[in-house]
């Protein structure tokens, strides 16, 4: 093995590693958080205040903090600092039960970690593609897989006693990765910065664009289902809870192979035409929810569901790469993961409660599909039009 192919090897290593330290972070505190609310005695109104409040700063402040990395070509850096924030957030919020001070550090984690996620799936793009690698989805495998046994492992080590008890963990696993941000490349446009370059910052970029829209249409179809679903299977089909939970658990596992099999659909059809497909599993999806008579038809389209979400994430970001520009690299990302679907779910989710509550979950479900396949056309036929190149 050359100097070279050794250099690589260790950066994916230490890339991978960040991965996994990361999600493990995610594993420990987010399937408790809320738990961990209702023991220091916030009501369910509160909490859900609490959460829409952080994901309202969310969709402002996010995009500012891409714009600043990319303002700066200082990505690294603020990555490191937003895993330091979300980090330190988990054990501050053992500090006080007081409504203000969780509304200030569950925002703050919030915040931190939805900037974390974009910047790292930025930064590790930018690696894969100096480097001519093409695995992305293998990447986030490491990181999923991670989520999950560590979810599996604060469950067990919170038995009979507060949730509280893990948060310090999910803190010094959230910071660790802080010393590996090394491992991406140091910027990504490049170190000339010409006024041109500044103007394209700020000015729409036409392909980006239209991929929001397409974006919001997904957002907008994803919301109903997100939230009516197991509503749907507990009131109309009498599914039990463990029913419920045993979904959960196969939505979660079924996008741990989809991130392999990602990769390979990126590789031989291109990333559009992969995130297109991914809507296509979205439909199957949605569609199934719409017609099926029984609780336990639910597990395939779970299944269904995981596979989608990773070939999305997986495409999203490589979209992105190809088509977005390197002086407003992480802005997109933030505004692609974060804002636009923030957006669609304000304008989406009260709208999908009305049609809930008047016209029916079904109803509900096979707009839901309907607006998925619209977004599917839509890509594709701007797909077909126009050559997805790298932009210069």
């Amino acid at each position: 093995m050359t100097k070279d192919a050794k250099h690589v090897s260790h950066l994916d290593k230490r890339i991978i590693l960040f991965f996994v330290l990361a999600f493990s972070a995610g594993g420990v505190i987010q399937p408790f958080l809320n738990l961990y609310l209702i023991e220091v005695g916030l009501s369910g109104t509160q909490i859900g205040i609490l959460h829409g409040w952080a994901a309202l700063v969310t969709i402002v402040v996010t995009p500012l903090i891409g714009f600043l990395a990319d303002r700066t070509q200082q990505h690294r850096t603020l990555l490191a600092v937003v895993a330091f924030a979300k980090g330190i957030a988990a054990p501050l919020m053992l500090v006080s039960g007081a409504w203000v001070w969780l509304i200030g550090v569950v925002s703050l984690r919030v915040i931190s970690a939805g900037a974390h996620d974009a910047l790292l799936n930025r930064l590790t793009l930018a690696h894969l593609q100096e480097t001519r690698q093409n695995n992305l989805g293998a990447i986030r495998f490491w990181g999923a897989l991670s989520y999950a046994v560590m979810a599996l492992l604060a469950g067990w080590l919170a038995r009979d006693q507060s949730v509280a008890v893990v948060f310090p963990l999910a803190g010094a696993l959230a910071i660790a990765p802080v010393f590996l941000v090394g491992a991406f490349p140091a910027r990504l446009a490049p170190a000339r910065a010409t006024a041109s370059a500044v103007k394209r910052v700020v000015r729409p970029h036409a392909p980006s664009v239209w991929l929001f829209a397409i974006i919001f249409l997904y957002a907008c179809s994803q919301s109903g289902i997100e939230t009516f679903s197991n509503i749907f299977l507990s009131k109309d089909l009498r599914a039990g809870n463990d029913l419920i939970g045993l979904l959960s658990g196969v939505a979660h596992l079924a996008p741990l192979p989809a991130y392999f099999l990602a990769d390979r659909l990126v590789r031989r059809l291109g990333a559009a035409r992969t995130m297109a497909a991914s809507f296509g599993l979205f439909a199957l999806a949605w569609f199934g929810y719409a017609i099926i008579a029984h609780a336990l038809l639910a597990l395939p389209l779970a299944i269904l569901n995981g596979g989608g979400m990773a070939l999305y994430i997986v495409s999203m970001v490589v979209l992105f790469g190809e088509l977005g520009l390197p002086e407003r690299a992480a802005m997109e990302q933030m505004l692609a993961q974060l804002t636009v679907p923030g957006l669609a779910r304000i304008i989406a989710q009260p709208l999908s409660g009305w049609i809930f509550q008047v016209l029916g979950a079904r109803t509900l479900f096979a707009l839901d599909a309907g607006i998925i396949l619209a977004a599917m056309l839509g890509l594709l036929g701007w797909h077909t039009r126009n050559k997805v190149t790298q932009v210069d």
